[in-house]
């Protein structure tokens, strides 16, 4: 990739656009910042936006809808799909490697617990994401808060994971932490290099079967509102980082509908 293209902020222009956008891919796991003011770099084109928007609206979020897509159904639990062994095994590693107790989320479906896992493993980096943090900057600036997607959409996703396909990742993540923990700091370190493609690519490749709707299938939707937005007016736009890049990558499908792409180096 080209060195004026590592980034992850990206200028959008078109004629039939309410004047000039904005896109960030961000990390929406805790990312490895070196710069402690981070935010201050896009505080000022924010500023130049009349609406923000983040995958989905913040202020949106139904707690306890989350809570019940966050369990298995039917009083289901973790422990009835595994192995005695496999149990035993998942319930010593949590606990002595990051002192999450297996008998206290029995309930929930395992990629629930992969969240926990992550936040435990980068519990030492920024206490908020990305996403909250510029959310919170835009609210305090007056703008219009928006979602590319809705709150249900996410859920919506959540629930066509299979089950499967959870247990076998958590219980990957689980066999070797320590090579997990070095995979998210990889892709911090990639973030911070501003190499949205080979992010995209490490990304894609830790998605498998689940890859077409949770990326190809998205990026269309969020592509065709992101111009829905901007046309009507003036847009600051932050969405996973890992949407951007690729074949089907946000930045292409915005091309493709005509609007003008530039990238903005710091």
């Amino acid at each position: 990739m080209k060195k004026n293209k590592l980034t992850p902020f990206w200028r959008i222009s078109g004629a039939h656009l309410n004047g000039i956008s904005y896109l960030l891919g961000t990390m929406h796991v805790k990312p490895s910042r070196k710069e402690k003011n981070w935010q201050e770099t896009y505080l000022n084109y924010i500023d130049l936006c009349k609406v923000f928007a983040t995958e989905f609206p913040l202020d949106k979020i139904d707690v306890t809808l989350l809570g019940k897509s966050s369990l298995l159904k039917d009083d289901q639990l973790i422990s009835d799909l595994l192995s005695t062994s496999q149990l035993n095994k998942l319930e010593k590693k949590l606990l002595k490697s990051l002192g999450l107790p297996l008998r206290s989320l029995l309930r929930m479906k395992p990629i629930m617990i992969v969240n926990l896992v992550n936040e435990r493993i980068l519990a030492d980096c920024n206490p908020i994401s990305m996403d909250t943090s510029l959310w919170q900057a835009a609210e305090e600036k007056g703008k219009i808060l928006k979602g590319i997607e809705t709150f249900e959409e996410q859920l919506q996703l959540l629930e066509r994971i299979p089950i499967k396909y959870q247990l076998k990742n958590l219980l990957s993540i689980v066999k070797n932490i320590g090579k997990y923990k070095q995979q998210l700091l990889h892709l911090g370190a990639l973030y911070d290099a501003g190499d949205m493609q080979k992010l995209y690519k490490v990304s894609k490749k830790g998605l498998g079967p689940i890859r077409k709707f949770m990326l190809k299938d998205r990026n269309k939707i969020m592509a065709d509102r992101i111009v829905e937005l901007a046309t009507e007016q003036s847009l600051f736009c932050a969405i996973g980082a890992g949407h951007l890049a690729g074949k089907y990558g946000v930045l292409r499908l915005l091309k493709q509908q005509g609007l003008t792409i530039k990238p903005i180096n710091f």
